[in-house]
Parts: C-alpha cells; structure tokens; sequence
C-alpha cells in the first residue's frame, strides 16, 4: 500500500531528477552503440552501477523513450517510493525480491520479468544494488539477458561538480547547471548456453572500463575549454 509518506519521497525523486535533466549539461560518448542496437530492434538490458543512476536520468530523458523501460527495483520498505517515482518518468516499475534468496516467488518474478523484455520492453538494471556491496554484480543480470536473448548495454557517468550521499554506492547527485559526462558502451551478447559466471565477470570489467571513459571525457573536454 502505498502511504503518503511514499508519494511524498517519490515525488520529490522526481522533481530532483527534473531539476538535474532541465539544467545540467550532458556530454555524451558511444551514443552508436544505443542507437544501433535500437536499430536492431532487439530490447535491451540497461547496465549500471547504482550510484549513478540520478546522472543518467537526463541522458534517458533526451535520447530514450523511458514508456518503453522496465525499471528493476526492490520490493522492500523503499519499493513504493520508487514505483511512485519510475511512474511519474514514464518508466514501468517492476518490483521484486533482490536480496537473492532463492524461492518460488522470486523465480515467478524473474520469469514474469524475462517474458517481458522477450515482448519488447528493455530493462534497466544497477546490479550491484541495491544495497551493495559496490561494483560486485549479481547474477540475476546475466540470467535475465541470456533467456531473453537481450544484449547488456553497459553506461557509465560521471559529475565532477554533485552532492555524493555518505554511504556504499555514494549515489551522485548532480549540482544544477553542472555538466555531466556519459559514456555508453559496446553491447555484450550472451550466448545461450555461456557460462553467467563468465558474463557477470565480463560486464564487472565492462562496467568499470566505461564509467572511468565517462570520467576521462570529462576531463578531457574540461581541458578543451580551459584552452
């Protein structure tokens, strides 16, 4: 059920995320891949680390159409907020057990989740959220992918300039009128009968490899204008 004090934090998850899509400035990298991946017509699984999620919702809002994402987010006590707040972006929310315990409801769920991006719909994940440890990824990720025959397209971003939250994934916050770096990787297929173990460690240096080029780029254009 969802209480006022849920509607009260989701949308105020939303007027945050619609400050920082209106007036900071985005900077992005790999933009191909996205876009020929979306050419193709495949759905795809949307891959990043937790913290970042808040950086990418202008990224999403500008060269996305969030009506046609999944969004992946627990079902515990934080749940309702986030339905309230994926909801309001257009996204379809799609709570779930994520603290790994193996058990009927959770494999209904996961298929229930697989059957629809096998329709069409992509998914956005933070596999190591959503409470940590950062950087190590689930397996739930590669499983999804692999059964819905879905390509992982791994993000990365980066703000210089951001409130950064005190605690393990150190969610950035980016400051108004602040510019933001994105970088947008190559997809990774996974073949149907590949190891998971094999894909969780291939996106694990994957992920890590393009949210250090988001930060490159930033830099690297902080010094273009410094010229």
């Amino acid at each position: 059920m969802t209480t006022f004090r849920d509607k009260l934090n989701g949308n105020a998850l939303y007027t945050v995320s619609q400050i920082v899509r209106s007036t900071c400035h985005y900077q992005v990298s790999g933009l191909e891949h996205l876009q020929a991946a979306q050419t193709d017509g495949q759905p795809l699984v949307l891959a990043t680390w937790h913290g970042m999620t808040m950086m990418l919702v202008g990224f999403f809002a500008t060269h996305y159409n969030l009506k046609n994402i999944v969004l992946l987010m627990p079902d515990d006590w934080r749940g309702e907020a986030l339905q309230v707040f994926a909801s309001k972006l257009g996204a379809e929310p799609f709570p779930m057990d994520l603290k790994g315990e193996a058990n009927m409801a959770t494999a209904r769920q996961l298929a229930t989740l697989v059957r629809r991006v096998k329709q069409g719909r992509d998914c956005y994940i933070t596999p190591d959220g959503p409470d940590g440890p950062a950087y190590v990824i689930k397996p739930g990720v590669a499983f999804i992918a692999q059964k819905a025959k879905a390509p992982i397209l791994p993000l990365g971003a980066y703000a210089r300039n951001g409130y950064r939250l005190n605690r393990w994934d150190r969610y950035t916050i980016p400051y108004p009128f602040s510019r933001v770096s994105v970088a947008v990787g190559e997809p990774i297929w996974v073949e149907k009968d590949e190891e998971l173990t094999a894909v969780t460690n291939n996106l694990t240096d994957k992920l890590h490899r393009i949210t250090a080029q988001a930060a490159a780029n930033y830099y690297e254009q902080r010094s273009k204008v410094a010229e």
